[in-house]
């Protein structure tokens, strides 16, 4: 199969997984304009960017970036949150990553989590990413990303899946889209920043966000109702967010004045 065009004065993508890390992203662009359902497109320094939302979890991730597989891209960026995996991670920290992990996806989408492959950060994008954490006084912390089919709830769970791969920080998408850059011959950047600590036990809410990651307002409310043990949590989760959201837009508003004009290439 042939790869298809690129050319460096294409758009890097930016792929989120939810509504308000891509706002944290579209936040500090300029000429920003909505192309179509949860695809955006601006200017992030002096390049052109497209901000793609495409919900939780590597198999709608997968959907997603299949859209974009004949599209002329420069780059590919993994933008969002993560959840830690070793003590010490705390909110809003960045996970400078060479490498990101995710267990063996076949044909159908099943995984094999005994088996993972492992795909590079371009060198010279983390670079500016480390530059830029300094600038924008965001805190950092080296190691691998583990991509997971599912979510880790419980502080056990994340103990023992950052022991068993080595990974400081889990999330559910950056492998796909390496696999996409790596696919496409492009460079690649995971830039993701902690949401929940290791200790942070997450609340088991069955269908509290839609598929794409908003919060269902009404189902948050009842369930708050009929379950007020699990409010502290939630406000917990609820501030993590925002001090998330803080901390990627920071990022973003220093990185992207660091990266080649469009038509020079990635070094």
């Amino acid at each position: 199969m042939s790869i298809p065009p690129t050319t460096d004065s294409a758009p890097i993508a930016i792929f989120t997984a939810l509504a308000w890390e891509s706002a944290a992203v579209r936040s500090v662009l300029r000429h920003v304009h909505r192309e179509q359902e949860r695809v955006w497109r601006g200017i992030a320094g002096q390049r052109e960017v497209v901000v793609v939302t495409g919900g939780i979890g590597p198999r709608r991730t997968q959907r997603t970036v299949n859209q974009f597989i004949a599209t002329p891209l420069s780059a590919v960026f993994s933008v969002g949150c993560a959840g830690a995996l070793v003590p010490g991670l705390t909110t809003g920290q960045l996970v400078l990553a060479p490498t990101v992990a995710m267990p063996e996806m076949d044909a159908e989408m099943r995984f094999d989590e005994t088996r993972l492959q492992q795909f590079p950060v371009d060198r010279q994008l983390l670079s500016y990413t480390r530059t830029a954490a300094t600038k924008a006084d965001v805190p950092t912390a080296d190691g691998a990303l583990l991509t997971s089919p599912t979510i880790l709830f419980t502080p056990e769970e994340k103990t023992r899946r950052g022991q068993e791969t080595g990974a400081v920080a889990v999330e559910m998408e950056s492998g796909v889209h390496a696999a996409f850059a790596a696919r496409r011959g492009l460079p690649f950047l995971a830039l993701r920043v902690i949401l929940d600590g290791v200790d942070m036990r997450l609340p088991m809410v069955k269908g509290l966000t839609t598929p794409d990651g908003d919060v269902r307002a009404f189902k948050a409310a009842f369930h708050v109702v009929t379950h007020p043990h699990h409010l502290p949590a939630l406000l917990a989760l609820k501030r993590s967010r925002a001090a998330a959201a803080q901390a990627l837009a920071r990022l973003c508003s220093a990185l992207f004045p660091l990266l080649p004009a469009a038509g020079k290439e990635f070094p």
